[in-house]
């Protein structure tokens, strides 16, 4: 058995600290910073895919708006939503059945405008009703349904009280006035 002299177990005890202190202060950080680095790629990469995403929606609907806009050019500048709503109902033949119509304009933006009528309907039959609702979502003129209450009327439940909030949206030009009807 050998025995070591006392510079030789310091040079050893000193080269186990070095390599203690190599270990603790150099390749442990080295190693957690790779660790975290790798993490950090992994979120990055995940929010590129979010980005990515989104940039995909935001393409789609700015086709969809830039659609939007060009029906809405193509509508004739006298449109209003009240006349449409009435003609369509004279149409479908319930403009008798109309209790009242309240039109209203809300500005959205430089360039948007949204109009509403809200209308009621009294004693109208589902099978009057139900083409007329048909008409209005389907119709080219951009108009939308934005509520719809239908109740039986109490004297005749196979009548229907209907409240409807209607709504289309108008490129802003002149504010353009709008009539109401009160029955």
């Amino acid at each position: 058995m050998m025995r070591l002299t006392r510079n030789q177990l310091l040079v050893i005890l000193g080269t186990i600290l070095v390599l203690l202190a190599v270990s603790l202060w150099i390749v442990r950080p080295i190693l957690g910073g790779r660790r975290k680095l790798a993490v950090k790629i992994e979120q990055s990469e995940k929010r590129l895919q979010e980005l990515i995403s989104l940039e995909r929606l935001y393409q789609e609907m700015k086709t969809e708006s830039g659609r939007i806009e060009s029906n809405l050019s193509q509508r004739p500048n006298d449109f209003t939503l009240f006349a449409f709503l009435e003609g369509l109902a004279g149409r479908d033949g319930i403009k008798g059945q109309i209790e009242f119509m309240r039109p209203s304009v809300k500005q959205l933006s430089d360039k948007h405008q949204e109009e509403q009528v809200e209308m009621r309907f009294k004693a109208v039959s589902l099978e009057r009703l139900i083409p007329y609702l048909y008409h209005l979502e389907t119709a080219p003129e951009q108009v939308r349904i934005r509520r719809l209450t239908i109740r039986p009327q109490q004297r005749n439940p196979s009548e229907l009280e209907v409240s409807l909030l209607v709504v289309t949206r108008k490129l802003s030009g002149a504010v353009q006035a709008v009539g109401s009807k009160e029955a």
